[in-house]
């Protein structure tokens, strides 16, 4: 007798979020109305969801077909993380995407119909039946020891205090809280000198200390919930890219921020871009001037990652989607 074929979607969803359980509710009937079964993991903390997700996983491997993140970009990013973990030990799983929260960069760069559970679910099942593809990730290794997997971009620079100031707005829709997070930041901070290197794919070595503004190693196109910062991001193509801003006065990078929206803004004199497979970002001098944690830090998919120095790399064809 042949074995059966996996027949179990995962449903991740935040437990203690009457949105993350009424998202999960409608997706998890098209998931069954597909054939397949749903089975639903959540917990009311990040820190129990990934114990919980792992959990299962091990448990259950032979009968998983795909894992679904029912959520924003902190979602989806918390079930990379456990399927980074069994990746590592040889079980890969199909990873698809329901967004049903805020910050839905990954969501939109890979046209997952946000704010349409049923379309968005309607997709994972079509991923399943369709020829198999996948995308790049960023591995990030921070001062801390800390390791992490990234799959829009990882923010270094002024982007990263912007991402802090903004998190601890709750209540207030992304986009615009990252607007506004923005624009207070480049009103009370300049650019900082930065300790850069890294390895364009060709194999070349680069290697500076410059004053920048704004500092990022993408793999999509936007951050913040729609910032489309490089337009042309491809993340099958093994490669990242090093998005810089060099030091801009405040005000004016205040009234130039809107070209974000648009993604004009790759040709201002300012900005410059370059491909890179790995690269290593520290704060210049920040062993003797006491850097505090929270201001030199990176932040990943919209999370706090860990503290500068970091190592980044990329990871080619690191997951399969079912987008």
């Amino acid at each position: 007798m042949s074995p059966q074929p996996p027949s179990d979607i995962l449903l991740v969803h935040n437990g203690s979020s009457r949105t993350g359980r009424t998202a999960y509710a409608r997706a998890a009937g098209i998931v069954r109305a597909g054939g397949y079964r749903p089975v639903p993991v959540a917990a009311p903390t990040a820190a129990e969801l990934s114990r919980r997700l792992v959990a299962v996983l091990r448990a259950d491997s032979p009968r998983i077909a795909a894992v679904v993140a029912v959520g924003g970009d902190g979602m989806a990013h918390l079930v990379l993380q456990c399927l980074d973990a069994l990746r590592r030990q040889g079980v890969d799983f199909p990873f698809g995407l329901v967004p049903a929260g805020s910050g839905n960069d990954l969501a939109r760069f890979h046209g997952i119909p946000v704010g349409d559970v049923e379309r968005a679910a309607g997709r994972v099942l079509r991923g399943l039946e369709s020829e198999p593809c996948s995308t790049d990730m960023v591995r990030v290794t921070c001062a801390d020891g800390t390791e992490h997997l990234c799959a829009t971009a990882v923010c270094l620079g002024l982007d990263a205090r912007v991402n802090a100031r903004a998190n601890r707005w709750s209540r207030v829709k992304v986009s615009a809280k990252y607007a506004v997070a923005l624009a207070v930041e480049a009103l009370s901070m300049r650019a900082r000198r930065y300790d850069l290197s890294w390895t364009s794919p060709d194999g070349m070595l680069h290697a500076t200390d410059r004053d920048l503004s704004f500092l990022v190693l993408a793999n999509t196109s936007s951050i913040g919930g729609g910032l489309t910062i490089l337009p042309d991001a491809d993340p099958s193509d093994g490669a990242l890219d090093l998005f810089m801003v060099a030091d801009v006065d405040p005000l004016r990078l205040v009234w130039r921020f809107p070209q974000l929206f648009r993604g004009t803004h790759l040709a201002l004199p300012q900005v410059s871009v370059e491909p890179a497979v790995s690269a290593r970002v520290a704060v210049h001098g920040a062993a003797t001037e006491g850097e505090g944690t929270h201001e030199a830090a990176a932040y990943g998919d919209g999370e706090r990652l860990g503290p500068l120095p970091v190592s980044l790399e990329v990871v080619p064809a690191a997951v399969q989607l079912l987008f």
